[in-house]
């Protein structure tokens, strides 16, 4: 055999050597599988063809072939990049098809995303970035928890263990920042404002605690209730404090203004959330099912599973996230603002969604079976607001009906229902 005139036609030689090899690899494999069944038939270790394929050149080429290192065992991420534009744009339709079918595919076994230490951070190291630019590197240092909320005594992280160690550093008891900061959040979500008014500062320049003991005892208690977000809920929702009414007391707001004593329960909107499953409560159509895949709020028919669960979408987010200060997706959002605005009016009026929430609520065995037209209004008030009407709300109500019965071939009990679901006693939390 001449040798190569040039390197093309050494890399052809080499690949018409490499891939006979792999094919009589390939087939001899085959071979060995065939013998294993019952009714195969076995080549004796002399013969021919196992003397060729485990001759030592042939070991030694497959060992540059099929070995871990070897320059031929590209990673797929590699290899995918070698391909033309046709097979190429071929494998990623694929891929995206599998992708699509582990999202959408009933069947497919539930996932999460989770996290992972990066294997080159420790070659990289860690490095001070001046004035909070990562672009101007100061000091290389080791990865560790704060200091300054460390009182000083801060351990360095051990390897590939960076995150672990932050997470645990984080909640750990020691930690004085971690269980307050949780437990303002949940106060704040009852309360409408937090015992710090300042949720995202709890430095120097924040706002100081209006009750600084009840702060403590609330933290130290979420601690010992091994950070349960369930009975800290329960703990607070069973407080004096909780269970007032918004109502005004003109010597109290003579007082304290401010009301930072809670003299009065803050009136304040239910989050988006909160008022959409609200809504689809009262109905009967809440779905309280646990787990599984995000959905489409704003997909109709509706889905009646909590909001928990509702998918958002970072590019496109839904008219009801954006018309009830719903968070940004796209960063960190301590506070909420809190917005009164035409477009919140026009919803609750001409929304859909809340339409067909009092299409479902009257149709409710006990309400549509009610005896009397009295009795009726009685179980929708009891049913949206938890209360009983006053006379003159009965009145009130019995009245509309009558003159939308006479007045439009409307449903004067679906436009009733609307107007409870739609109405302030039922949107805000008093």
């Amino acid at each position: 055999m001449s040798a190569p005139s040039s390197m093309e036609a050494l890399a052809q030689a080499y690949g018409t050597l490499f891939a006979e090899t792999h094919r009589d690899w390939t087939l001899a494999q085959v071979q060995s599988a065939e013998e294993a069944l019952p009714d195969g038939t076995t080549i004796p270790d002399q013969d021919q063809r196992h003397r060729k394929i485990n001759s030592a050149i042939l070991r030694q080429l497959r060992s540059h072939l099929y070995a871990d290192e070897s320059p031929t065992a590209l990673p797929e991420n590699l290899a995918s990049r070698l391909l033309n534009r046709t097979v190429s744009d071929q494998l990623n339709g694929r891929r995206n098809a599998i992708h699509n079918l582990h999202l959408n595919e009933k069947g497919s076994p539930p996932r999460s995303m989770v996290l992972a230490e990066n294997p080159d951070a420790e070659k990289k190291g860690f490095h001070v970035f001046r004035r909070g630019n990562p672009l101007n590197r100061g000091k290389r240092v080791q990865a560790r928890f704060l200091s300054v909320v460390g009182n000083g005594t801060a351990k360095n992280y051990p390897p590939r263990k960076q995150r672990l160690s932050l997470a645990q550093s984080i909640t750990s008891e020691s930690n004085p920042l971690t269980a307050r900061v949780t437990v303002n959040w949940i106060w704040r979500h009852h309360f409408g404002r937090g015992l710090v008014r300042t949720p995202d500062d709890f430095g120097t320049r924040g706002a100081r605690p209006t009750h600084l003991k009840l702060l403590n005892y609330l933290a130290s208690t979420f601690v010992e209730d091994d950070w349960s977000i369930k009975k800290m809920h329960k703990r607070i929702l069973l407080t004096k404090a909780y269970r007032q009414v918004s109502a005004e007391d003109p010597k109290a707001r003579e007082k304290d203004p401010d009301n930072q004593t809670i003299w009065r329960m803050p009136r304040h909107r239910l989050a988006m959330e909160a008022m959409r499953d609200a809504m689809l409560k009262v109905s009967g159509e809440l779905s309280t099912t646990m787990n599984g895949r995000p959905f489409d709020m704003m997909k109709k028919p509706v889905v009646p599973r909590r909001s928990v669960y509702g998918f958002i979408n970072r590019d496109v987010p839904s008219t009801l996230l954006t018309t009830f200060d719903g968070a940004n997706p796209s960063a960190c959002t301590a506070k909420r603002p809190e917005t009164t605005v035409p477009q919140q009016t026009l919803f609750a009026l001409n929304s859909i969604f809340i339409q067909d929430r009092a299409k479902a609520l009257i149709q409710l065995p006990g309400i549509k079976e009610a005896k009397t037209e009295e009795l009726k209004v009685r179980l929708l008030y009891q049913q949206t607001l938890s209360r009983l009407p006053e006379p003159q709300e009965i009145t009130m109500a019995l009245q509309h009906v009558r003159d939308v019965r006479s007045e439009s071939k409307s449903d004067p009990w679906h436009q009733l229902a609307h107007a409870l679901l739609a109405s302030n006693e039922f949107i805000f939390v008093d």
